[in-house]
Order: C-alpha cells, then sequence, then structure tokens
C-alpha cells in the first residue's frame, strides 16, 4: 500500500518506517522532510504534479475547523508537508498500534453519512445503530428496547445486566428480537464501509479537503511498514467486506462490529453513548 508494486514489495515498507520512536511531533515531522525516499513518494501519489522547492513542515494537531454541519470539528490532519507553490499533504499519525480514529454522536454520524451519500438513511437502519449504541438515542425507540430488555432478564440475564448498566442492546439481541433491522444495519455499514474508512481516517466532518488527512502514519511501529495511503486504505476496506462481510465481536453478546481497519464499539464519556472506531495497526497493516 502507498507504493507501485513494480517499484517496491508492499511487505518491506518505506525507508523512513525506522524514524519512529520521537516524542516530539516537531522532531519527527523534520526526520520526515529529510528523508529524500519519502517525499518522492509523497510527491508522486499525492500531489498532481512534482513540486519545486524544497518542503517545509507545519503541526496542525488538534485544530478547529469548519464542518459539513455548520459548526466546527477537530481535523485529522496532524502535520501538513508544504512547498513553495502551495502543494500540501496532509498526514495523520498514530502514536499507537489501537486505538480510537474517530468518535461522534449518532445524530452527526447519521447527518454526515446522508451528507456525503445524498440520501435519507432508512428507518431501519437508524433504529438498529440507535439500538446498539443506546443512551439518549434511545428515545424514540424505547418500546424497541424495553421489550427485548424483558425478554432478555428472563432468557439472557447476563447480556440483559450488562444491556440495562449501558442502556442499549448487545448486538445479539437486536439479531434475535428485529432480525431484519438487524441484517438491514449490517448491509448499511457493509455497502458503506468505503465512505465510514474514509471519514474515520482522513475527513471525520470536516468540510473543506485542505482538511483531509491523505496519509496515516503510523510513528511507534518499529518493523513493517507504517506510512499508508488513505485512498488505498479505503479501496481495501470495501474489497475485504465482500469477502469477509463485517460481523459483530464475539464477546459481550455482540459489543461491537469488527471493521476491517479496527472496529466499532460505544464509548459513552461524560454519560452520552457514542460511536468510537477503533484503528488496529494490526488489521491495517495487512489489508
Amino acid at each position: 500500500m502507498f507504493m507501485s508494486d513494480s517499484e517496491r514489495n508492499r511487505a518491506q515498507g518505506w525507508r523512513h518506517a525506522k524514524l519512529d520512536g520521537h516524542a516530539n511531533e516537531k522532531e519527527f515531522a523534520e526526520a520526515l522532510i529529510a528523508d529524500s525516499d519519502f517525499i518522492a513518494e509523497i510527491q508522486q501519489s499525492i500531489l498532481e504534479k512534482v513540486p519545486t522547492g524544497s518542503p517545509a513542515v507545519k503541526v496542525d494537531g488538534n485544530k478547529q475547523v469548519s464542518s459539513i454541519l455548520g459548526d466546527l470539528t477537530v481535523s485529522k490532519v496532524d502535520l501538513s508537508i508544504e512547498w513553495p507553490g502551495g502543494e500540501v499533504a496532509n498526514i495523520s499519525l498514530k502514536k499507537s498500534e489501537s486505538g480510537q480514529v474517530w468518535m461522534v454522536t449518532v445524530p452527526r454520524f447519521l447527518a454526515a453519512m446522508e451528507h456525503h451519500l445524498g440520501v435519507k438513511i432508512e428507518t431501519s437502519v437508524k433504529t438498529g445503530i440507535s439500538l446498539f449504541i443506546g443512551g439518549s438515542n434511545l428515545s424514540n425507540y424505547e418500546d424497541f428496547y424495553a421489550s427485548a430488555l424483558t425478554h432478555n432478564k428472563a432468557k439472557l440475564p447476563k447480556i440483559a445486566k450488562q444491556e440495562e448498566h449501558q442502556k442499549r442492546l448487545m448486538a445479539s439481541s437486536i439479531a434475535l428480537h428485529y432480525k431484519s433491522i438487524w441484517e438491514e444495519t449490517l448491509d448499511f455499514f457493509n455497502q458503506n464501509i468505503g465512505l465510514i474508512t474514509k471519514l474515520s481516517f482522513s475527513q471525520g466532518l470536516a468540510s473543506s479537503v485542505k482538511d483531509y488527512a491523505d496519509v496515516v502514519i503510523y510513528n511507534k511501529v518499529l518493523t513493517g511498514q507504517t506510512v499508508f495511503l488513505i485512498k488505498e486504505l479505503v479501496e481495501s476496506a470495501q474489497a475485504e467486506v465482500l469477502i469477509s462481510p463485517i460481523v459483530p465481536g464475539p464477546m459481550n453478546g455482540g459489543s461491537t462490529l469488527l471493521l476491517p481497519t479496527g472496529f466499532l464499539q460505544m464509548h459513552h464519556p461524560q454519560g452520552e453513548n457514542l460511536l468510537q472506531f477503533h484503528h488496529q495497526y494490526k488489521k491495517v497493516s495487512i489489508l
């Protein structure tokens, strides 16, 4: 990934893979632009023309940018490599082999998907996602939740205990009680995994292309490939679900969805149930 098969063996990664371990992003960025092989690959893979002059680096971590929803959001871009002629390559750094890549509320996730797809999401899918994430998202689906929970308390008490504690339904419960809703929800994720991967790694809710990440770098990984072109991650994720469709994880009645680049789980910081997408290097590196 991020190189042509004729020029490199994917397993070799880029030479700059050894430039890890920098505690400071600026130091890491300076090491990147000093690596001529890395800069050559950036120019070939991302830029439309070979720029003139020497690149400089800009640290953009946690930058607030305009969102597609009319407010502000945090850009996925951590570092920007910029040339005198205005050419730019945006980089997202992953400082661990697994962790959060995107966290978003259910309404904002659905709004983002509808914005990019240009269509309204089916009610069944909204229901399935809301039941799976739960919390305040159940406001329109309390009857679904209460009915399933009552049955589970009698028949599946261990799962029901977790569902009541987290105020949500596990994947196995939704599949048991609302089969067609859950099947359509899984279909939605499988059919749109390319866009979901793009939003998770590159765009988030940012409205401008200039705030999209082009490349993911795992800058703490010691061996193997560490640089991944996001457009290739998107293509690979789409191809992967044709072979291995998205399914719930095996633990706790299906508390997660297993994705080509990681997994999705419910997370509730400060009491609000959110979608939390995780990246996993072990999956990304073999796509």
